[in-house]
């Protein structure tokens, strides 16, 4: 079954989205549309998302994914980040603004009767978490996501050291990039702190709330999926057995099939949509 992928540029308050729209074949009924978000560090093409999209646009759902408006991932090199400044001046605030503009332009694709659904990996979940509340979605799916923002910022000596640096470096694993947080990182989370807050924003959802996690993951505890489930009026968590972070995916992913975590993860979300 083949799969007809479509690149897109929409333009937003804090600049360009540059995506892609895996389209639902045309012999196949289609049921909505899924808008993703990457997460830290990550970017649109990272991994199995191509797989994993295609697996959704097979079960009737295009799935739409996007790179954040400073993940300094540009054209016309959209696997590189190599816009450290724009990375550098990302922030919290700024993904919940695209996140919730691209829901605004997505659902005009929705077809009559069919739902809109945002699913975040990660930092993408926590940030899908707060677009949830304030965007017209009919269900939120998160995977491996974060539960809170303000305790992954230093603390203490650290905390004073950033401030008098303005310079907390991050290594990129992937590209070995030193990476820069400048203060006005923190300073923005300060300054939305109620806005941000992730719990919060979960508990005034009135949609079915679906959190996987796997059950080894080293980067973000499945502990934080659990709260996220929790604290839903309509959530459910589900554990993937020995699964870590990213579910079995790294980066590049030459295969066109999934892992077997991911694959688990991927087959219990259709299933969770299919019963909405």
């Amino acid at each position: 079954m083949n799969i007809i992928r479509t690149t897109f540029t929409h333009l937003v308050t804090n600049g360009p989205l540059n995506g892609d729209i895996h389209k639902v074949p045309d012999d196949v009924e289609k049921k909505g549309v899924v808008v993703f978000a990457h997460g830290y560090k990550g970017f649109k093409d990272w991994g199995a998302w191509w797989v994993m999209a295609d697996a959704f646009a097979k079960d009737g759902w295009d799935f739409l994914k996007f790179n954040f408006s400073h993940n300094g991932h540009i054209m016309p090199n959209l696997d590189d980040c190599s816009d450290e400044s724009a990375w550098s001046n990302n922030t919290y605030s700024k993904e919940v603004v695209d996140l919730q503009e691209i829901l605004k332009y997505s659902r005009e694709l929705v077809p009559d009767g069919g739902r809109l659904i945002v699913m975040g990996h990660s930092r993408g979940g926590g940030i899908a978490s707060l677009a949830a509340s304030t965007s017209d979605v009919d269900a939120c799916v998160l995977l491996a996501s974060v539960c809170d923002f303000g305790s992954r910022f230093p603390e203490g000596e650290a905390l004073d050291k950033w401030r008098a640096s303005d310079s907390w470096e991050i290594l990129n694993g992937r590209t070995m990039q030193i990476l820069v947080h400048p203060f006005a990182f923190y300073e923005d989370f300060e300054a939305n702190s109620e806005a941000l807050n992730i719990e919060r924003s979960i508990r005034s959802l009135q949609i079915p709330l679906l959190a996987i996690h796997g059950d080894n993951d080293t980067a973000v505890p499945d502990t934080e999926g659990r709260n996220l489930a929790s604290w839903a009026s309509n959530g459910r968590f589900v554990s993937i057995p020995d699964a870590g972070h990213t579910f079995g995916i790294s980066h590049p992913w030459i295969q066109d099939s999934l892992p077997l975590h991911a694959e688990m993860a991927t087959d219990e979300i259709l299933q969770f949509l299919s019963k909405l």
